[in-house]
């Protein structure tokens, strides 16, 4: 066995059934997974801990020691992948000016334990503690607290007949959610490791990798296909989830349920742009009215138009951007690209073309999300331009090869097609 992992949250079935085939040993499942798999519910403690990311279940959080990254890369081939460089619970020292390496560190400690990894630009730290997979072990008012997770009484008085003795010492304790999955003899040691490390200041290998991955379309239609090996799974089902739980749950209880009107309900006669970078950064785009859509069994198209007030330069095409101008622009699931055609507000004439490549957008309650593969194509006058080439090679540390060479292949394929067609202004 490759290691100890626990799966939590809505991805659950497909990754369950993904990382059991790498030999990875799954523990901590739900009494629903377990029945699934037709499996007993294996309570050891865990290595890694995959669930999604509170903040956006658009995303995955991979946490622990001994998951294989290329793994990751292999399951999640059209996502982006952002791996800490600062492992989480290792314990580092601030500059003068606030910083760590790059980042901004909060609060300003002299020396303090990352609780949160710099995945938004910012290093959160809190007072040094010696952390294991169990407990957390550090010097201050003698208290005993619990993860989330240990919510049922018994099982904190259990930990607490371990941990009181060293509250009585000045000690605060915190017991980790694999707590309640090993036995007293083993907390009872880990402890007694804990602080000695803490005493002995020994922190040189403390920490966890911290992976973060922004799941694309592409990837939620592969883990929709392995789950429905398991259960049954409409088509959307991973995309479907972020925006209608318990719909998605009652339709599914229909052998012949079909997600169209669910794909419909996403759509609101305005709909905002989450243009989402490799790093895993949002920015957001001027959104637009819907002035065309089609959806069925297979997927969605929409047809957008974006209107400008005047001001800047339209970019890539290098021309000024007009009061009243706008864009003219379809999103389709099956594609990986968007044509924005940009028209002059004054007399409705085409200013040039820009085509954005992107992972095909998936459909959250009236917003378009994709991720972008930073490469580009504009048309102006009679000149087809490639964008921003370099930025998908410096980027490409964010994707697995296979993502990197189907942006390439886009657009190789769409500067035949616009020269065979010619489609030069």
């Amino acid at each position: 066995m490759k290691g100890r992992v626990r799966i939590r949250g809505i991805y659950a079935t497909a990754l369950t059934s993904i990382f059991s085939s790498f030999s990875y040993e799954i523990v901590q499942q739900s009494a629903e997974i377990a029945e699934r798999f037709m499996l007993e519910v294996n309570n050891l403690p865990a290595d890694i801990t995959i669930k999604d990311f509170e903040d956006d279940r658009g995303k995955i959080i991979v946490m622990g020691n001994g998951i294989i990254e290329e793994d990751l890369h292999y399951v999640f081939k059209y996502s982006f992948h952002w791996r800490s460089p600062i492992k989480l619970y290792s314990v580092i020292e601030a500059d003068e000016s606030c910083t760590y390496g790059n980042f901004k560190v909060e609060p300003c400690l002299e020396e303090g334990i990352v609780i949160k990894p710099p995945y938004d630009g910012k290093i959160v730290l809190s007072e040094t503690k010696a952390v294991s997979k169990y407990a957390m072990v550090w010097r201050g008012k003698g208290v005993t607290t619990f993860s989330e997770h240990i919510n049922n009484e018994e099982e904190r008085l259990r930990l607490l007949t371990l941990s009181s003795p060293l509250n009585r010492k000045g000690y605060n304790v915190k017991w980790r959610s694999n707590a309640k999955y090993a036995t007293l003899n083993e907390l009872k040691e880990d402890l007694e490791r804990l602080v000695l490390r803490y005493e002995n200041r020994e922190f040189r290998d403390q920490g966890e990798d911290f992976y973060l991955i922004t799941l694309s379309l592409p990837d939620k239609l592969h883990l929709d296909e392995v789950r429905k090996s398991i259960v049954n799974t409409i088509k959307y089902h991973h995309m479907l989830k972020l925006s209608y739980n318990r719909e998605v749950d009652s339709l599914e209880k229909d052998k012949e349920g079909s997600p169209v009107k669910l794909l419909e309900a996403l759509i609101s006669d305005f709909m905002k742009i989450e243009h989402i970078k490799a790093d895993g950064k949002a920015i957001y785009l001027r959104g637009g009215k819907v002035i065309e859509k089609e959806v069925n069994n297979d997927g969605y198209r929409m047809t957008l138009r974006r209107e400008f007030n005047g001001n800047g330069v339209l970019d890539g095409i290098g021309k000024r951007i007009d009061n009243g101008d706008y864009d003219i622009v379809e999103y389709n699931s099956d594609k990986w690209y968007q044509i924005h055609k940009y028209y002059s507000g004054i007399d409705n004439s085409l200013k040039g073309i820009y085509i954005n490549i992107s992972t095909p957008p998936e459909l959250l309650r009236g917003k378009i999300r994709y991720l972008d593969l930073e490469i580009d194509i504009a048309i102006r006058d009679s000149e087809i331009i490639v964008l921003d080439e370099d930025e998908l090679n410096k980027k490409s540390i964010y994707m697995h090869s296979s993502l990197v060479n189907k942006a390439k292949k886009v657009a190789n394929y769409l500067i035949d097609y616009i020269q065979q067609n010619k489609l030069i202004l």
